[in-house]
């Protein structure tokens, strides 16, 4: 970690404030998901890229991602793919998404506000870094100025998490006032184009600006003036270029010329003059333009570093936004989806009534189109292995998959696509599923499907999960059913996981008459006039 912060110092030359003291957290706090099982699951990501249609809802985070500021999309994406085994963590997380789901307009209220707030943490990393331009200083002053209404609107709620993220919030009033007082409405986007100081904010800058717009009423009164003195009507007030600026006199009323003009150019009908009231005026906004840009820049890099010193709460104030957020969607998302809380059990138990696909139930709704639901029952003893048959397309890797989901969404804090579930706490799912290879590696489908199956029976404990699709397809056929029967065997005896083994091997069923803790589920079809329903 050192090593890290002085090549950043190093690269950066700019102060490191937006970030965090480093903290120390265990593996064992979350569960594991490999990268095999985040894409297998299509935690963030289609398996099929060009399938999905550019579907965005095509993934979990897709169906889950309603939040309203960009650091809340990156906390759910977080939370996703690390999920807590904290039960204490867990619940509290569960019973704040419970209230807001029961309180509809204080989450529509909260959701609303949300979505004035821009992205904080990386406002402030510009912001620290020296890299904020005039627009990104206002739009953190404005999200800021957000946070005291944010605040009022939930300061009555009963749950733990939306207490203590209530007591987080900063309304950092100082640091909103300060930006909004010195950045205009409509700054430009860099500082260099001038005009990004409000007016009335420094009392020098007001003069130098006052000076340069009103050039022409100035030199308006110093025409009249000279005129009156001079008794010369045509007497005019010019400038170029060349030359500055000028008072110019025709040949004829040369004769009333006062003794302090200057000669400064002899024309064919007139002669140009200039006074040193001319002269030390023509200095002046000729500097003035070149000093408003001095100005303002010194002005705008002393906000913010005022701004930058007041990183460590802004930092606070951001994370407990990017909490508020993501609460506010998951029950925003159980709202809509009819999503119930889980609950925990010690006993091993794992017991879905109604369970659903996320993302292909979502899928279903948007073609209208409908989901069917099944409920999933297993335990450590009799009901440990579930070897599933069944049809082509008939949905056996929808049911495994939606399984591990169903865990997944509730170790992380959301409630669930079921009508109860009742869960232990898994330490690691891991998946098997679909027949790939990895040509450019040199690794066959056979190989990458028997390196992803020795992690598994190498890895997992009696606390994983494991979801297994086809086992034993990229091989002879003798050879591939030797190897299912060995793996649930393996699993049977020795790792002690519950197990959902979907398979075409239809003698893998006699192993439910041979092992005490394997049963066998198989998917069933109905025709229902001219469609088939599984």
């Amino acid at each position: 970690a050192g090593a890290i912060l002085h090549y950043l110092r190093d690269t950066q030359r700019a102060a490191l404030d937006h970030l965090d003291r480093p903290t120390y957290y265990d593996r064992a706090d979350s569960m594991v998901l490999d990268a095999v099982t985040v894409r297998n699951l299509e935690l963030v990501e289609p398996l099929f890229a060009a399938d999905a249609g550019g579907q965005t809802q095509a993934t979990l985070l897709g169906v889950l991602d309603q939040t309203e500021t960009g650091m809340g999309g990156r906390l759910l994406r977080q939370r996703l793919l690390r999920p807590s085994m904290d039960r204490a963590e867990i619940e509290q997380r569960l019973e704040a998404v419970g209230e807001l789901l029961q309180q509809t307009i204080l989450r529509a209220e909260l959701r609303q506000q949300l979505e004035g707030i821009l992205d904080l943490e990386r406002l402030l990393a510009k912001v620290t870094l020296g890299s904020a331009g005039p627009r990104d200083l206002l739009a953190l002053g404005r999200s800021l100025d957000k946070i005291p209404a944010l605040k009022r609107s939930f300061d009555t709620e009963q749950a733990a998490r939306l207490r203590a993220i209530h007591e987080r919030l900063d309304e950092l009033p100082d640091v909103a006032n300060l930006i909004l007082e010195a950045i205009a409405d409509d700054p430009p986007f860099s500082i260099a184009d001038g005009g990004a100081i409000r007016s009335g904010f420094n009392a020098g800058l007001d003069e130098l600006r006052d000076l340069s717009r009103n050039g022409r009423q100035y030199i308006a009164q110093i025409e009249a003036r000279e005129r009156q003195r001079t008794g010369i009507q045509s007497l005019k007030v010019r400038f170029n270029n060349v030359f500055g600026y000028y008072i110019e006199i025709t040949r004829a009323n040369l004769h009333l010329a006062p003794a302090d003009y200057e000669r400064k150019q002899t024309l064919a009908n007139a002669e140009r003059f200039t006074t040193p009231e001319l002269k030390d005026y023509e200095r002046k906004v000729l500097d003035a333009e070149e000093k408003i840009l001095t100005l303002e820049k010194e002005l705008f890099t002393g906000v913010r570093q005022r701004v930058a010193t007041q990183a460590q709460r802004i930092r606070g104030t951001a994370t407990a936004v990017a909490e508020l957020d993501v609460t506010a969607s998951l029950a925003q998302v159980a709202a809509e989806n009819r999503y119930q809380r889980p609950t925990f059990s010690a006993s091993g138990e794992m017991r879905i009534m109604a369970g659903r696909h996320p993302v292909i139930e979502r899928i279903a709704e948007q073609e209208a189109g409908r989901f069917i639901p099944n409920d999933l029952y297993l335990n450590d003893s009799a009901d440990l292995v579930a070897i599933i048959t069944g049809p082509n397309m008939g949905g056996k890797s929808t049911y495994l998959r939606q399984a591990a989901l169903i865990s997944i969404l509730a170790q992380m804090g959301s409630f669930v696509p079921a009508d109860s579930a009742s869960l232990p706490v898994i330490d690691r799912i891991f998946t098997r599923i679909g027949a790939s290879d990895n040509l450019a590696r040199g690794r066959s489908t056979f190989m990458v499907e028997m390196t992803e199956t020795a992690v598994i029976l190498n890895t997992a404990t009696p606390r994983s999960f494991i979801v297994l699709d086809e086992i034993g397809r990229g091989t002879a056929t003798y050879d591939g059913l030797a190897l299912a029967w060995a793996v649930v065997e393996h699993i049977h005896s020795r790792t002690r996981a519950k197990t959902l083994f979907a398979t075409h091997y239809h003698e893998l069923t006699e192993l439910a008459e041979l092992l005490d803790g394997v049963r066998n589920l198989s998917v069933s079809v109905k025709e229902a006039g001219d469609h088939i329903i599984f």
